[in-house]
């Protein structure tokens, strides 16, 4: 079947046109070369232009501000631009843009899995002004092109975030048809039916495509979802340790499985799968955070104050991970060095109401309860309606004003 059938089967919108209103999403590494790019394309007439400087951050920022274009470098930190790809084209969550990989020179084997990835052009290091338009214009028109089946995947997808699966689950059988040996349709197929809670069917699905193609992670970690769907927690763990195996350096697999097993309870399974990445050298700052957490949650106090003060030391400005390390330091009764995280927090952040919050309350542990009132006075007048400081204050029978 012709792609293109596809198209005027599901009533395809026509795409945007090139132009240089379309949104440019720039992921590089490099301050300079991001700068650079971003001033090259300023100069052609691109003034919608956004740029991070790693991969985490520029997949976050493309799930909740889609661009037309993406130019992701090969060596981004934390998720290169090999696995931006990925994800991009799995997560029913994510808009799929036209797609760059900013990469040093390429051998044919390498070329040949970029491609297979699916990335519309390359774009080699070191960059130009004048290398840029054409291989933008040319991602841009290989990735909107008819014969393209991303575009058709995308429908789609878009059809899942809508929650209309039968037409989604249509879309996914004919693209079995468009190619026979791939892995990808029979995990869509799988999703819609997992969403409609029919498991047989779904199981029947997500192996038929890990037949087709046992290296392809998400489709163990659509079978660990059903799993979990069924209760059988062993097997699901099985898988994502499997997904995890096939891709020890992706933090966005870390955090779906972990925030699931948090989520249950499972700390010991959470702490395996934590510890696949640690021992294959990923220390990212989330890793080491979750991990704190969960030996927080085990009263191992020792250890979880080693791990968030860790993760403090790789990510300083993370108030998240200093307000953690601050609650470990409470629980574990060292309140003098509780209050010392809390007030490196408010130096930086002073109106912060959970900040504020957790530091009265470790004030009301340590029996300071004059100073305890004070603070939570304190957050009433930043917010009147903050309820846990008014509840905190009827309980410590004090009034709310002074």
């Amino acid at each position: 079947m012709d792609n293109s059938d596809l198209f005027k089967m599901f009533g395809l919108s026509p795409p945007d046109p090139f132009s240089t209103d379309l949104l440019i999403h720039v992921g590089e590494t490099h301050n300079e070369i991001r700068l650079i790019i971003k001033h090259h394309l300023n100069k052609l007439g691109f003034n919608n232009v956004r740029t991070d400087r790693d991969g985490h951050a520029s997949l976050a920022e493309l799930k909740v501000k889609p661009a037309h274009i993406a130019l992701e470098g090969d060596d981004l930190e934390v998720l290169n631009g090999y696995d931006m790809i990925k994800e991009l084209n799995e997560d029913p969550a994510v808009y799929r843009p036209a797609f760059i990989l900013v990469s040093k020179a390429l051998n044919k084997a390498e070329l040949m899995y970029a491609l297979e990835m699916g990335i519309d052009d390359i774009l080699i290091r070191p960059i130009s002004q004048g290398d840029l338009l054409p291989k933008i214009r040319s991602a841009y028109s290989a990735f909107i092109n008819p014969k393209n089946p991303e575009r058709v995947y995308e429908f789609a997808k878009s059809k899942l975030r809508t929650e209309d699966y039968e037409q989604a689950f249509k879309v996914y059988e004919k693209l079995t048809q468009v190619s026979d040996k791939a892995a990808r349709p029979y995990i869509g197929m799988a999703r819609t039916k997992l969403a409609l809670k029919q498991m047989d069917e779904a199981l029947t699905y997500v192996n038929s495509g890990i037949a087709k193609n046992e290296n392809y992670i998400h489709a163990y970690v659509v079978r660990a979802d059903i799993y979990a769907a069924m209760n059988d927690d062993a097997k699901s763990l099985e898988d994502l340790k499997k997904a995890l195996s096939l891709s020890p350096m992706n933090i966005i697999r870390y955090e779906g499985c972990t925030e699931s097993l948090i989520k249950q309870n499972k700390i010991d399974e959470c702490i395996q799968l934590l510890m696949i990445g640690t021992t294959a050298g990923l220390r990212h700052p989330y890793i080491i955070e979750r991990l704190g957490y969960c030996y927080f949650v085990k009263k191992d106090y020792p250890n979880a104050l080693k791990l968030l003060k860790d993760a403090v030391r790789l990510d300083p400005e993370n108030v998240s991970f200093a307000n953690s390390l601050a609650i470990c330091y409470r629980d574990s009764k060292d309140f003098d060095k509780a209050l010392q995280t809390y007030n490196q927090i408010l130096k930086k952040q002073p109106d912060n109401h959970l900040v504020l919050f957790n530091k009265a309350i470790t004030l009301v542990l340590w029996d300071k309860k004059d100073e305890a009132i004070k603070i939570l006075r304190r957050i009433l007048k930043i917010d009147a309606n903050y309820t846990k400081a008014k509840d905190k204050l009827t309980e410590l029978g004090a009034s709310i004003e002074e």
